[in-house]
């Protein structure tokens, strides 16, 4: 998700993870108009030999990764009760009397620049004997770049339900 510059990324987020679970409506590519209808993208027509829309995504290598003590905020994650050492927890598990002595949650998000490659770049070769090929049709293209700070979410395809967000405040920009 990329927002205007010096949109907050806390905004940046809510309206990408709304319009990924559906909760605002989406308009696709073939609606938009030519030129630069939002942050990063691009619309336009090219040659091609396919018949097929075009889509280019250019983005940087990042990795995020978080470390949260949930103790240290119990009473937000639902852990003030099951950590309280007064009484006993958990009956089912065990005779003894238990409690959370510790919670810790770790993330990691990587994406690297073979995985963003295969999905955004197409490239072919010519062999020897083989003519160009035919650029009979003019398609529609959307191209978008991630080069400055943005956000990502990973979404269930089925259900919508969003299984990790964040935000990459200072993308690694390799230039070719």
């Amino acid at each position: 998700m990329l927002g205007e510059p010096g949109a907050a990324p806390g905004e940046v987020l809510a309206g990408g993870i709304a319009a990924a679970t559906r909760t605002i409506p989406a308009t696709g590519a073939s609606l938009l108009p030519e030129g630069e209808p939002g942050p990063g993208l691009s619309i336009g027509t090219v040659a091609s030999s396919s018949r097929q829309p075009r889509l280019s995504v250019e983005t940087v290598a990042f990795s995020v990764d978080a470390d949260h003590d949930l103790l240290r905020q119990a009473a937000l994650f639902g852990l003030r009760s099951a950590s309280d050492v007064r009484s006993g927890h958990f009956p089912g598990i065990s005779g003894t009397p238990l409690a959370v002595g510790s919670a810790r949650q770790m993330a990691v998000a990587r994406f690297g620049a073979e995985g963003f490659e295969a999905a955004a770049v197409t490239a072919g070769g010519l062999g020897a004997g083989c003519a160009e090929p035919r650029l009979a049709y003019r398609v529609r293209h959307a191209e978008v770049r991630f080069h400055r700070p943005f956000g990502f979410v990973a979404v269930h395809r089925t259900s919508r339900l969003v299984l990790a967000a964040g935000w990459v405040n200072d993308p690694d920009i390799v230039s070719g």
